[in-house]
């Protein structure tokens, strides 16, 4: 999904806007793949994509009122429930053939019974989903991508407007709630058969994973609580999953007992007794008995890691985590926006004799979640002392930077240990424009940025500079001062 950088300085309802069009466009890929039968993974994208715009207008429900009625979040449930027998089927047959080596010769009749169960209902799902599904999203997509797209601003002429939030606000505000949320609901799960308090802890952990999932690029630290959201919710829905096929089994026993019988009176009406016998022992039971202990298993496996590695202690860590990224999106929305371009240089330019350079130190705190940089500049006549933290990446990002103390840079500084950089700064200034040359002293690397008004922008390197810029690097990340930092000796050379 692809987003403005500043899109944490937008307002709600645009960014909520175009996120639910990043997920409605990704459903829409994976409807397409529905149509090629062998397409495996054409489904479990769908619904994916299809839970995550649900999630989204769930989330943003008011910023989303203008694009997104009732009557599409009535049309995208039906999608989902449509759906779900299909990816239940495909989820368990992965698991049962697994299982395979575990049973015995008698008992693998029972595993037989039940696969062919599951596909034919795999079968009739994917049917239904062929038949109907995909034009009735296809006419829902275009309906939705042409609301969307479109959003009204009104603008008063005879009184001062209200005030706008920006996005990084109440994108903190929502983030706090749903943390809270699933560290309740993870409260009430109080054993491994409380089937229906995990299910909600599982839907609670993917509200927050969809909710910050987007803004991966945008806000450094993002991607390390998404991925412990992952975590946890790769526990719930592998016990999610377990409880269906656990509930399934029963009526499952029951049917293939009720088959068994039939075919056992129509053998004995038709007076072969020899096949009678035969059949009498060619019975599921023994395997589907043998299915429904090891998924008990399973549950009670599943439930001892989510007790030990998050009930007691995991997701609180988690809701720290969110907390900290919380607390970095509300002081985004005073940040200025950082919109310059980079350049790899082949060395250092010929620069008139009168250009003072100044001497700069920088280094990262270790984090997670968050990697905040602490900075000395010394010049000839003074030396100044900052804290920085930078999101986003790319062309524009968002800067949000501090003057510190003296004694708060040298208390920090030794955390920094094996994250820091060294180089020396030139600031030559063309015409507009002024041009910012960087001499590493830590390695033979050199580096031009230039700080733009607009990212539209892209500046031919004026006559001095030119000859010796190899390309431009402003979205490799390679070239990033922290990436550089934690590459150390081994960072990307001068050619």
């Amino acid at each position: 999904m692809s987003l403005p950088s500043d899109i944490l300085l937008r307002s709600s309802e645009e960014a909520a806007r175009r996120i639910a069009l990043g997920f409605l466009a990704e459903a829409r890929a994976a409807s397409l793949r529905l149509r090629d039968p062998d397409d495996a993974e054409a489904l479990h994208d769908f619904r994916v994509a299809i839970r995550r715009l649900r999630s989204t207008a769930r989330a943003w429900k008011p910023e989303l009122a203008k694009g997104l009625a009732k009557r599409h979040r009535r049309a995208l449930r039906a999608l989902q429930t449509a759906t779900g027998g299909g990816r239940d089927a495909e989820v368990a047959l992965a698991w049962l053939a697994e299982q395979r080596t575990k049973l015995g010769g008698q008992q693998r009749l029972g595993l037989v019974w039940l696969t062919e169960r599951l596909e034919r209902q795999r079968s009739e799902a994917m049917d239904r989903v062929s038949a109907e599904l995909r034009g009735d999203f296809d006419a829902l997509h275009d309906d939705l991508r042409d609301r969307l797209e479109v959003m009204s601003v009104q603008t008063h002429l005879t009184r001062p407007s209200e005030p706008t939030g920006v996005f990084a606000d109440a994108l903190a505000h929502k983030a706090r709630q749903y943390a809270n949320d699933l560290a309740r609901l993870l409260e009430e799960v109080s054993s491994a058969e409380a089937e229906a308090e995990c299910h909600r802890s599982r839907i609670g952990c993917k509200r927050l994973r969809y909710l910050l999932e987007p803004l991966r690029p945008q806000v450094e630290g993002t991607a390390g609580v998404v991925s412990r959201c992952k975590r946890l919710q790769d526990v719930l829905g592998d016990l999610h999953d377990a409880h269906v096929l656990l509930r399934d089994l029963g009526p499952a026993v029951e049917a293939a007992e009720t088959e068994h019988s039939q075919r056992l009176y129509a053998l004995a009406r038709e007076g072969d007794g020899e096949r009678l016998r035969q059949e009498a022992r060619r019975t599921a039971r023994p395997g589907l008995l043998e299915l429904t202990r090891l998924v008990q298993k399973r549950i009670d496996g599943l439930f001892a890691v989510l007790e030990g590695d998050w009930i007691e202690g995991g997701v609180h860590i988690l809701v720290d985590d969110v907390e900290r990224l919380a607390s970095i999106l509300v002081r985004v929305a005073p940040a200025g926006v950082e919109i310059e371009r980079k350049y790899l240089l082949r060395g250092l330019p010929d620069l008139d004799a009168a250009t003072e350079g100044v001497e700069i130190h920088q280094g990262w705190l270790p984090g997670d979640i968050l990697r905040e940089r602490i900075r000395r500049v010394r010049s000839d006549d003074a030396t100044t002392y900052t804290r920085t933290l930078k999101l986003g990446r790319g062309v524009e990002r968002i800067e949000i930077e501090e003057p510190c103390s003296e004694e708060v840079f040298d208390r920090l500084w030794p955390l920094t240990k094996d994250c820091r950089i060294r180089k020396r700064r030139y600031r030559v200034p063309d015409g507009n424009l002024v041009w910012e040359i960087d001499e590493f002293l830590d390695r033979d690397l050199h580096l031009a940025e230039v700080e733009l008004e607009t990212a539209s922008e892209n500046p031919t390197p004026p006559r001095w500079l030119a000859p010796h810029v190899v390309c431009e690097v402003t979205d490799d990340p390679r070239y990033t001062n922290l990436a550089l930092a934690e590459q150390g000796e081994s960072a990307p050379r001068d050619d």
